[in-house]
């Protein structure tokens, strides 16, 4: 078993594994406690990381107790973490093992910058567990790769081994370990899978997780080929802008793998399948409709399905007392006029006269009902009117803010200054005001 951990190990770590520096995740039941073994006993150098999640009364201190001792015994670094994961979890309308699996990956990746990888303890059962769980669940062929042998910094070099292999070694090596009583608790949906529904495959075939462990080292290989192709489809409908995707619906619905195109796109922002299959079958979907994930929203506009974070609750109103409170926002430089200058025609830049920028002033959403006069235009517009006349769809005029003076706007930020703040002749001297971007 250790001249096959180490073989892995190369696999995953590279030619140079022996000489990397690793942090393995170590609970103190038997898949971790063999796995730290197996550094140990190699000579390689690790950390060992141990999180209590106080779920398990008095047996999560044991455990705690326990792996501390192993470190202190081999003379390795141990950190720990504990967590108040009830209290964490209570309003977070999420799974208690949700919650523990966020806190424990969160906080390995706040430890992980002196270590080459993170090292857990996953094997051949969990494998087949994970892959049967995302079965039930619906899934597309990520989810049945089950568990990858690496993701990013994360290695699973246990993956060849099965859970009796693991316990077997333990027996034969007396390597003590601490027992979880959770795990046999078939109401855990994972529980049930492991100790019910393995065992009757097992019995249809007895080299059930081989043959299993064998079919999604293939899938694993199909599926990077695929990603591989699906993204050069990607690339040619999606456009971003910052935080935002543009999905351009006419070349979108030219590729005859349209629907695929789209759920591995947007299924990395938590959209469900229901959504996805909707905007993918339905090109003629009414403009301005919106569909929603947990992080995100989709809005169907003219020509694109248009993709950003849900909006961040924040002040809507910001008040500006003096230029000092005014340069956080933007750049501000003051210019004496001449007459013959030429300006840039710039969006983001604002030339407004001096004494015509007086405080308070604000930085505020529009509303319906607010106008401007456009510079160089003639007399007064509606906001809402000109949004629609340069074709500017709903998600750009929620992030639209307006710079106003005196109640009057003085510049659709980005977008147009209002003529009754321009520069005229009777100038002396004037604010460049440019927004950064």
């Amino acid at each position: 078993m250790r001249t096959r951990f180490l073989q892995e190990l190369h696999t995953l770590a590279g030619p140079d594994a022996l000489q990397k520096r690793y942090l393995l995740a170590v609970s103190g039941g038997a898949d971790s406690t063999v796995m730290a073994t197996l550094f140990h006993e190699t000579g390689l150098s690790f950390a060992i990381a141990h999180c209590n999640f106080h779920l398990r009364g008095d047996d999560s201190n044991r455990d705690m107790r326990f792996v501390q001792e192993m470190a202190s015994r081999w003379n390795v670094p141990i950190l720990v973490r504990e967590f108040n994961t009830l209290d964490i979890q209570k309003d977070s309308g999420k799974s208690v093992e949700m919650v523990a699996r966020e806190l424990r990956y969160q906080w390995f990746s706040e430890i992980l910058d002196d270590f080459d990888f993170l090292v857990t303890a996953h094997h051949a059962n969990d494998a087949a567990e994970t892959q049967l769980l995302n079965l039930c669940r619906g899934t597309g062929l990520k989810g049945l790769c089950g568990i990858p042998p690496v993701n990013g910094k994360t290695i699973r070099p246990m993956l060849p081994f099965t859970a009796q292999e693991i316990r077997q070694y333990a027996e034969d090596h007396h390597i003590a370990y601490v027992e979880d009583y959770t795990n046999r608790d078939e109401e855990i949906f994972r529980n049930r899978i492991r100790h019910s529904v393995i065992p009757q495959l097992e019995a249809l075939n007895p080299q059930f997780l081989q043959t299993n462990t064998r079919s999604r080292t293939i899938l694993q290989r199909q599926y990077a080929y695929y990603q591989k192709h699906i993204k050069k489809d990607i690339q040619k409908v999606v456009s971003k802008d910052q935080q935002v995707f543009r999905i351009n619906r006419s070349v979108l619905f030219q590729n005859e793998s349209s629907e695929l195109v789209l759920y591995e796109f947007l299924s990395r922002f938590g959209f469900s399948a229901e959504i996805i299959e909707t905007l993918a079958k339905n090109p003629y979907l009414q403009s301005g409709r919106q569909f929603f994930s947990e992080s995100h929203i989709v809005l169907v506009d003219r020509d694109f399905y248009i993709v950003q974070p849900k909006p961040e609750e924040e002040n809507q109103v910001v008040e500006i007392e003096s230029i000092e409170a005014l340069k956080p926002y933007f750049e501000v430089e003051e210019f004496e006029y001449q007459p013959d200058m030429i300006f840039d025609k710039n969006a983001d830049v604002l030339y407004i006269p001096k004494e015509k920028l007086t405080f308070p002033l604000q930085i505020r959403p529009w509303r319906h009902g607010d106008y401007f006069c456009p510079l160089g235009g003639k007399g007064r517009q509606k906001l809402s009117n000109y949004f629609t006349d340069h074709k500017i769809d709903r998600f750009t005029k929620e992030r639209i803010r307006l710079l106003c003076i005196d109640h009057q706007i003085a510049w659709i930020i980005g977008h147009r200054s209002d003529d009754r703040f321009k520069l005229t002749p009777q100038t002396e001297k004037y604010y460049r005001i440019r927004r950064v971007t």
